[in-house]
């Protein structure tokens, strides 16, 4: 599945420590204003370093194309609309209403979650441990919705 990532969606799973298995499973992309705003613009934070990293492996893509958008999010969005993608990855809501109006398919952080639990990359405790761990960066809505889709899986 090909994705295109927010900034907010990626720092939030940098820092659950998710990220490398969600790029491992699958082909994550972000446009050159989310690389500006999450490693040039704090080149100095871990998560920053972290994310460079996994540009320089190859294991992050980087959209080179240049984009006339300010902000991360509408850089994603018009890149979304000009390339192949699956889905777009972020955890803001402002944007992601948008995405819903335009019907845009969406991934929020945490469920990245459960669909690697039901592509068989995590068993349901992982699934749990993983979720524990992104619930400091999530809403409580969220995190008591997949909490609820996990707690089904398990019954």
């Amino acid at each position: 599945m090909k994705v295109l990532m927010d900034a907010d969606c990626l720092i939030k799973l940098t820092k659950s420590k998710l990220k490398e298995l969600v790029c491992k499973n699958f082909f994550v992309t972000i446009p050159e204003k989310v690389k500006e705003e999450v490693i040039d613009s704090a080149s100095e934070h871990p998560d920053a370093m972290v994310i460079k990293e996994n540009l320089h492996k190859n294991s992050l893509s980087l959209h080179k194309l240049p984009s006339a958008s300010k902000k991360g999010e509408e850089s994603v969005f018009t890149t979304f609309q000009q390339s192949g993608y699956d889905a777009i990855c972020s955890d803001d809501k402002r944007f992601i209403k948008k995405l819903r109006l335009m019907d845009i398919p969406y991934i929020t952080p945490a469920v990245f979650i459960v669909i690697l639990l039901r592509n068989g990359k995590l068993t349901i405790n992982e699934a749990y441990e993983r979720l524990n761990s992104l619930s400091p960066f999530i809403s409580d809505d969220e995190y008591y919705v997949i909490n609820l889709i996990l707690d089904n899986w398990r019954a």
